[in-house]
């Protein structure tokens, strides 16, 4: 099941998958907890997201199972930052033995429709090397060369818009 959640849901995946063996304060970003931000997880089992677990930055691991997650927020591209209506993706993450079936493809499918609901716009993200085909098969394209993020590896900026659910509405 795939599903909105809260950032504390999705950072423990995001940490396990996207730096290992860093702070756990680097699983945290800055706009995590702003209004238009998304958090979107794959689980297995139960999760339940209310009572003191909640405010836990860990999630009780008792009958829930992440196996991936993404966030979207708002955030201009660095190649145009005065643009009004940008949105990053960051923090894609599924588990090792999650892989290769197509999870990974549903959390972005989620996190567009985030954004086609919040006016759309232009959608980016910093993929890494070997997550390039994940981004190239939800629309995205390739802007400028390779690039490498430090202790992290190589990247590429990648792109692409997405209509607001009333321009879609308008036009069909």
């Amino acid at each position: 099941m795939v599903e909105l959640v809260a950032a504390h849901i999705v950072r423990p995946l995001r940490r396990a998958v996207l730096r290992p063996g860093r702070a756990e304060d680097e699983s945290a970003y800055p706009a995590d907890d702003d209004p238009d931000t998304a958090h979107v997880a794959a689980r297995t089992g139960r999760l339940d997201d209310s009572g003191p677990a909640a405010s836990s930055p860990v999630p009780s691991t008792e009958s829930v199972d992440v196996i991936a997650v993404g966030t979207v927020l708002r955030e201009a591209p660095p190649w145009e930052p005065t643009r009004s209506d940008g949105w990053r993706v960051r923090g894609m993450a599924t588990r090792p033995d999650a892989r290769r079936r197509g999870v990974g493809g549903t959390i972005l499918e989620a996190l567009l429709d985030h954004v086609a609901a919040h006016g759309g716009g232009l959608v980016w993200c910093n993929a890494r090397v070997a997550a390039l085909r994940l981004y190239q098969r939800a629309g995205f394209a390739i802007r400028g060369p390779e690039f490498d993020l430090p202790g992290i590896g190589p990247h590429h900026h990648m792109w692409r818009t997405v209509d607001g659910d009333a321009d879609r509405t308008a036009s069909s």
